[in-house]
């Protein structure tokens, strides 16, 4: 059976520099597995905080640079491509770290996702682009209160303020009328793991303050740039990849939305606070080893003693 790390929290925390150094101190060979829903997606770079190059190659991650910005990759293409590639690494006391902050696709990978009995991926699109436009005409939340009338039970475990978890919600019912509560129910492992867990446990002040600097940062990288690169590749607004935040304000931005620039980047700070937020709460809910970075030598000891190096 693999094994597998996970090394969790809220964007901004260090997860990805707290692997890195345990990997440059206790681990000759590894691999990171990225576990983030926009890192997938090709020429979205700044924006997804990836890492550079280098840092790819030299500690060689998998799931990143995969996909085309404008193909709608959800969570089943997610876990069949993951499925593929941690079957496909080295030798079993290789050490793997699956590394991200995309909390609904680690609880995937843990416990499986749901079978669509009815899974008409044309028809599925369609009701997708549907409701995207919806949302663009009459807000989110009137799609929230539609689900709310469908799926109470759904809508009150999911998180009102994310279109990409809503429209999915609805997608899934109207393509196989089924509820998306009924089915989650029924979900179904892709693959056996024996794995370990950790959540990367910041203070909420400091992840705000990293957030901030971050942002201003990604604009200093050319983040607009990056985005007016997509719009040349035809990547439409209604596209998954252009629901990440950051990605989305800067295109209403360039579209003409009346706001400054200052005032986009207020609005990305203040959505990405929100959304770490959202993730403390949802790793709340879920098992995991609370670590602090300074926790670093208990926890190479622990993957040692979990891998039997």
């Amino acid at each position: 059976m693999k094994k597998i790390v996970f090394i969790s929290g809220a964007t901004a925390s260090g997860k990805s520099a707290f692997v890195h150094k345990l990997i440059d101190n206790y681990f000759n060979n590894a691999t990171i597995i990225s576990i983030d829903s926009m890192q997938v997606y090709k020429y979205m770079d700044i924006g997804s905080a990836k890492p550079t190059p280098e840092e790819i190659k030299k500690y060689n991650y998998k799931m990143i640079d995969i996909i085309e910005p404008s193909f709608n990759f959800n969570i089943k293409d997610y876990l069949d491509i993951f499925k593929t590639v941690i079957q496909n690494i080295g030798k079993e006391e290789e050490p793997i770290f699956g590394v991200g902050g995309t909390g609904f696709y680690i609880d995937s990978i843990k416990y499986g996702i749901f079978d669509e009995t009815n899974d008409n991926k044309e028809n599925s699109i369609k009701i997708r682009k549907e409701l995207y436009k919806k949302i663009e005409n009459e807000g989110l939340e009137s799609l929230y209160f539609e689900l709310l009338k469908i799926d109470k039970e759904a809508a009150e475990n999911i998180d009102r303020f994310n279109a990409r978890r809503v429209v999915r919600a609805l997608e899934v019912f109207y393509n196989t009328g089924k509820k998306f509560s009924e089915l989650k129910k029924e979900r179904k492992k892709i693959i056996d793991l024996d794995y370990l867990s950790y959540i990367l446990d910041i203070d909420r002040e400091t992840i705000y303050n990293n957030i901030n600097k971050r942002v201003d940062s990604m604009f200093d990288k050319g983040l607009l740039e990056e985005v007016k690169s997509l719009i040349n590749m035809n990547v439409d607004i209604n596209s998954t990849s252009m629901q990440a935040i950051g990605y989305k304000e800067c295109y209403d931005y360039i579209a003409g939305n009346s706001m400054t620039f200052e005032e986009l980047k207020e609005l990305i700070k203040k959505r990405t606070r929100n959304f770490a937020k959202r993730q403390l709460t949802w790793f709340r809910r879920e098992e995991h080893r609370r670590i602090k970075p300074e926790d670093i030598e208990k926890v190479a000891k622990e993957i040692k003693e979990f891998y039997k190096l």
